[in-house]
């Protein structure tokens, strides 16, 4: 972990966006950046949940294994994003891990001071509560989306999904993940083996359906 001298934690982030200056000021004096190294974790499942974290560059997996070893929750979220959002107001712990899985610049806040400016700011709280909404409709997206029968099928959801979330428009206006995702989570992601979720991306590839940058 290296710190940041320069603290940018609000720039260019919606969440922050409807705060007054009064209340941007709190934030900003009260937030931390620091740099974490690829690999690095921020918190694991069941750990205090004493920060909030603005993510400025780079990808986090959010990650949760069950008494088995059997991995039961994987989400990622990209630059610009403030989480985690999950049990907010309410919890006090983290309900999964959060790993760096590019190098990453991240800010964080005590989680009793940016829960008090937020819910005194009635437009900023609506805000998040719709970006909770907003999620577990996401999560629904995803169940729905693997309960077909066919791993290839449920394999081509699952990239569909990681499109839709991560996906960037290039050069040639082709929608690419600028992202390392690895296989394994994509397997996972899909209820199916790596070597599967191998194969199917290969013929994707072949056939140039569905163009995937990791």
């Amino acid at each position: 972990m290296t710190v940041i001298q320069e603290n940018q934690a609000l720039e260019g982030c919606q969440y922050f966006s409807l705060l007054n200056e009064e209340e941007a000021a709190v934030i900003q004096e009260n937030s931390y950046c620091r740099a974490y190294k690829k690999g690095q974790v921020l918190f694991d499942a069941d750990d205090e949940r004493n920060r909030m974290f603005i993510l400025k560059k780079g990808l986090v997996k959010f990650e949760k294994i069950d008494q088995s070893g059997t991995l039961f929750y994987l989400n990622f979220v990209k630059d610009k994003a403030v989480f985690p959002l999950t049990g907010l107001f309410t919890d006090e712990n983290y309900h999964f891990s959060a790993i760096a899985m590019t190098d990453i610049e991240v800010c964080y806040i005590s989680r009793k001071i940016f829960e008090k400016v937020i819910q005194g700011n009635n437009q900023q709280l609506l805000f998040y509560f719709n970006q909770v909404s907003l999620a577990l409709k996401k999560h629904v997206l995803k169940i729905e989306s693997c309960v077909t029968s066919s791993a290839s099928q449920r394999v081509k959801n699952t990239l569909a999904i990681l499109m839709h979330d991560l996906g960037e428009k290039n050069y040639f206006n082709q929608v690419v993940i600028p992202y390392p995702i690895l296989m394994n989570d994509i397997s996972h992601n899909s209820g199916t083996t790596r070597e599967t979720a191998s194969l199917v991306i290969k013929k994707l590839v072949k056939k140039k359906e569905n163009p995937v940058s990791a």
